[in-house]
Order: structure tokens, then C-alpha cells, then sequence
């Protein structure tokens, strides 16, 4: 059986923090290039978790 749950949790809850994050700030101490490298961030780690949860079930599934 395949452990997904770190992939989940990154895909369904680090990520999207870190976008909502980005653009719903309310601190204006920092410039805004750190919120959009937050958006950014964001996004990278939920598509290459959704990208590494989709490789680890194609290889386990695939086996069969």
C-alpha cells in the first residue's frame, strides 16, 4: 500500500497557505517581491507534489 499522505498534505494544505499568504497580505514591511515569490512558491510545491503523488501511483498501479 502506498503512503500518500505526505504528498496530500502538501498539495492540499502547504501550498495553498503559502498562496493565500502571498496575496492576501497585510504587512507592508516587506517588499513585494517576497509575496509574489510566496505565490510562486505556492504553486511550485503544489504542482511537483501533485506531479510526484501522480508518478508514485502510475509506478505502483502499473506493477499489477
Amino acid at each position: 500500500m502506498a503512503d500518500y499522505s505526505i504528498y496530500i498534505f502538501h498539495v492540499f494544505f502547504v501550498g495553498p497557505l503559502l498562496i493565500l499568504i502571498g496575496l492576501y497580505h497585510n504587512h507592508t514591511n516587506f517588499p513585494k517581491m517576497v509575496w509574489d515569490l510566496l505565490v510562486i512558491m505556492g504553486i511550485g510545491i503544489t504542482l511537483y507534489h501533485s506531479w510526484l503523488a501522480y508518478n508514485r501511483y502510475s509506478l505502483l498501479n502499473s506493477k499489477a
